[in-house]
């Protein structure tokens, strides 16, 4: 088996964990009717400018440079169900040391929807940058993987995860860092795509 297709395995048998022992995608619970938007903690900053994800080449969102600075040696294009509703158009950064990245381009549901509350993620804002995002993980998890969403655009978001394809890494806040950081390179080149 390829180094990428265990890659796929593993985010495939992520997506289907739930708290509940139910199979399906990581998501929120629907949200409470008398939830509030005031809670700072689920607010998330303006953003600086709207970058459109509707046809972005997401295997080129990580320039040879930066795939270096995160140690990928692959790019190949898939399809995920990142977020419920719809498969993104997404690709998968593979390495040789046991772990990898996928970046994906979701355009059918923002960040707002890891912010609901409840299911089976613990989701906080955090900044990329000068973006919003939410950092997303399995709630009671450690040492599966890490994702970061950035709010580029209403209804839109860059969603990018760290998989260790091995059990060394352990460490959830080294996980969430390398997702930021990988985060942070291909919201660099968004920006310049046009």
């Amino acid at each position: 088996m390829s180094k990428l297709a265990g890659l796929i395995l593993v985010a495939a048998a992520l997506s289907a964990c739930t708290t509940s022992g139910e199979k399906g995608n990581p998501a929120p619970a629907p949200p409470a009717t008398s939830s509030s938007d005031s809670d700072s903690g689920t607010k998330l900053p303006a953003r600086p400018q709207a970058l459109k994800l509707d046809s972005v080449d997401t295997c080129k969102l990580l320039t040879a440079d930066q795939m270096k600075q995160v140690n990928a040696v692959s790019a190949d294009p898939v399809q995920l169900d990142l977020v419920e509703g719809k498969e993104s158009p997404s690709c998968d950064y593979g390495s040789d040391g046991g772990f990898g990245y996928q970046v994906g381009a979701v355009t059918h549901n923002g960040v707002s929807y890891w912010l609901q509350g409840g299911g089976n993620v613990d989701a906080k804002v955090i900044k990329v940058g000068d973006y919003g995002a939410v950092q997303v993980q399995l709630k009671g998890g450690s040492g599966f993987d890490c994702s970061v969403a950035i709010d580029v655009a209403d209804g839109q978001q860059l969603m990018v995860s760290y998989i260790p394809t091995t059990t060394k890494e352990k460490d959830q806040a080294a996980l969430c860092g390398k997702a930021e950081k990988a985060a942070g390179l291909a919201l660099a080149t968004l920006k310049t795509v046009k």
